[in-house]
């Protein structure tokens, strides 16, 4: 997995980046940024005329546009939602934002060219510009959201957080519209955090939540409700961006339905909250 993903990405540096026609990029034909590659996939039968909701999704440790683009629900959150989804590649496979970690490329600078490219090359809807991502996908998620929200409109971050130590203060990218998915029982990455075999310490995702919430100036008590199989904790009277935090019993799990689910909370939000 390691090798084919450090040949994965030699190669789509290494290529020349002639134009195309705006369409899918498989995980074998990717689209191509600057700094690295991306997988594209689009809905059946677009007329590639109606404005879509745009998906940037950042894969786990370990794992690919192609592993992404594999997975039946997935596939199916693009055709029964209309989204338009970009899988880019990390490098070996793994994204760095890790405070203190190395950098040998900016990552968050990386999504925002592959959000950039795909509304330059398809009609995207310009309030529904989302980014997602699952594990350490998740860890960008967060990180984007709090240093560098940028063009997207919205963040869905399923099972990782911040990374140790998380700021007290404010993000310094100001209020954002975020809603998290974790689940109770895992321990991969725990809510609490872990310390993991090199010494760098996962954040306690309660942590996260609370600088989001010292970033949106939220009122302090929360709302508590059941969504199916969730537990949802919404904070409400934010004076900017918006929070919610939901739970299951589950371990370590990525469930499409969770973005589907958070598709539906932005939409619902005043305009001026993402």
């Amino acid at each position: 997995m390691r090798a084919a993903a450090i040949a994965f990405t030699l190669a789509v540096l290494a290529a020349p980046s002639p134009a195309r026609a705006a369409g899918p990029c498989p995980p074998a034909d990717p689209c191509r940024v600057a700094s690295g590659a991306y997988a594209l996939a689009l809905p059946r039968g677009w007329d590639g005329r109606t404005a879509l909701p745009l998906i940037v999704f950042f894969h786990g440790f370990g794992d690919s546009p192609a592993g992404v683009l594999a997975r039946t629900d997935m596939m199916r959150l693009v055709e029964e939602q209309r989204v338009i989804l970009a899988v880019p590649q990390g490098l070996e496979a793994r994204w760095h934002v890790r405070p203190g970690g190395p950098r040998p490329r900016d990552d968050l600078a990386f999504a925002a060219s592959v959000a950039e490219d795909v509304m330059a090359r398809h009609r995207v809807d310009p309030a529904m510009v989302v980014a997602s991502g699952f594990s350490a996908g998740a860890f960008l998620t967060w990180t984007l959201a709090c240093e560098r929200p940028g063009r997207f409109t919205g963040f869905l971050p399923v099972a990782g957080g911040l990374w140790h130590p998380v700021r007290e203060g404010p993000c310094p990218g100001g209020p954002v519209a975020i809603r998290h998915v974790h689940g109770r029982d895992d321990h991969t990455v725990p809510l609490a955090g872990r310390t993991l075999s090199g010494g760098a310490r996962q954040g306690d995702i309660r942590a996260s939540l609370a600088a989001a919430l010292v970033t949106n100036h939220c009122a302090p008590v929360p709302e508590v409700g059941e969504l199916g199989a969730e537990t949802c904790t919404t904070w409400r009277a934010c004076r900017g961006g918006a929070l919610t935090f939901c739970t299951h019993a589950g371990g370590h799990d990525m469930d499409a339905r969770w973005i589907a689910e958070g598709l539906a909370w932005l939409r619902a939000l005043p305009r001026a909250a993402r």
